[in-house]
């Protein structure tokens, strides 16, 4: 097997130097800050598109999703054009696309296998760094944690703190049981994961436990069949310690009768609804409020979303969108699957990849049933996950080229 580039062997000029520590920025605070991460990111940004300017180079890095990128950028610029209301949807379309370079600014600034750790670790110690401090909290409410009459959401709302908790556990996982990590990478791996899990845990967020459970299986199914057994018996653990309270959280997940449950199923009729009305293009990328009373059945509130990606694609892009989407993700997941074979011996990038992999069914599987893929803070989490992984593919192709 080729080995990366430990040292890269191109000096960084002055702009690649800020544009990489403000890469750092981003990712360092994605897990606690949607404003910080912004400024960094869209700093770095400007920035790179100011030298590309000066130097008259507009090259970018071609990657294996390119044209999927494209697919549903064009899928979005359709449903505007025929979105019931034009400007609330073009303001939701550059929301959307202007995160989509997130992708390449990673892959252009990643030189070298140094520049991939410590981008990869700026990203895991934003989420650690949540964690351990609102272990805080759960100390001194430990009570009303275990009575359900509270749910940990120090940075962001609880949904939010499940999803980045769900991403960063499963990506941690893979690092704990390759069998070439070093041991002490390995013993701070399975460390940071308590932490972690035990945020997870408090969000009370059934789709993000839901999300861990199903990454934990593709891990599992792809390369560790032992993972699953002792995860199962944690889980299985936890349930019999919880408090009454916790327990009936945890077993709603399977009552259709659960109130949030019965919430859900009309969300999801009333868009099946919306969407056989605009099945193309859909509304546009709009708030369901504006067209709710039309297709919901009487006495139900108004929903902005509607708390299951699927349907939301199909009621605000359309088919075209859904399918776009769809490709797109399914690209994401090929390459990902063809790094983590290329890289069986390799414990960093392989468990990067594995992680990746399992991230990337971990959010659809919560976006069964939460609206996370126009979740700020989680879909550009998946971006940059994306962006960190398809950098190594880059430098594979570097050194076997």
């Amino acid at each position: 097997m080729d080995e990366l580039p430990k040292e890269t062997h191109q000096n960084r000029d002055r702009y690649d130097q800020i544009i990489f520590a403000l890469l750092v920025v981003f990712l360092l605070c994605t897990s606690f800050s949607i404003a910080l991460s912004e400024i960094g990111y869209f700093s770095a940004l400007s920035l790179l598109i100011i030298k590309r300017i000066v130097s008259r180079n507009f090259s970018y890095p071609r990657t294996p999703v390119d044209y999927f990128l494209l697919g549903y950028v064009f899928a979005e610029v359709m449903a505007t054009i025929f979105a019931i209301d034009k400007t609330y949807s073009l303001l939701y379309l550059q929301r959307r696309i202007l995160l989509l370079p997130i992708v390449y600014i990673l892959i252009d600034n990643i030189t070298s296998l140094k520049d991939l750790k410590v981008l990869f670790g700026a990203l895991i110690l934003s989420a650690v760094g949540v964690s351990v401090w609102s272990l805080v909290d759960i100390v001194f409410y430990f009570r009303e944690y275990l009575l359900f009459e509270r749910r940990l959401s120090e940075f962001q709302i609880y949904m939010t703190a499940g999803g980045i908790m769900m991403i960063a556990v499963l990506l941690i996982l893979p690092f704990v049981v390759h069998k070439q990590t070093p041991k002490k990478i390995r013993i701070a791996a399975l460390l940071i994961t308590v932490p972690l899990i035990i945020n997870l845990l408090f969000t009370f967020t059934r789709s993000s436990w839901l999300g861990f459970l199903a990454g934990v299986v593709v891990m599992g199914g792809l390369r560790y069949r032992k993972l699953i057994a002792p995860v199962i018996a944690v889980v299985l653990l936890i349930i019999f310690l919880s408090t009454p309270e916790m327990k009936e959280r945890m077993l709603s997940i399977v009552d259709p009768s659960h109130p949030a449950n019965v919430s859900r199923l009309h969300m999801w009729k009333t868009g099946i609804n919306i969407f056989k009305a605009y099945p193309l293009f859909g509304i546009g990328d709009v708030g369901i409020e504006i067209i709710w009373d039309k297709y919901a059945e009487p006495g139900w509130d108004p929903e902005g979303h509607l708390h299951n990606n699927f349907i939301m694609w199909m009621v605000t892009l359309g088919a075209v969108g859904t399918v776009a989407l769809v490709a797109l993700f399914l690209s994401v997941w090929i390459v990902f699957y063809n790094i983590e074979k290329k890289f069986r011996d390799d414990w960093f990038i392989n468990s990067m990849a594995l992680g990746g992999l399992s991230v990337i069914v971990g959010f659809h599987v919560n976006g069964l049933f939460e609206w996370n893929f126009g979740d700020a803070e989680i879909i550009t989490i998946i971006w940059a996950i994306i962006g960190l992984i398809l950098a190594a593919e880059k430098l594979s192709y570097r050194v076997s080229g």
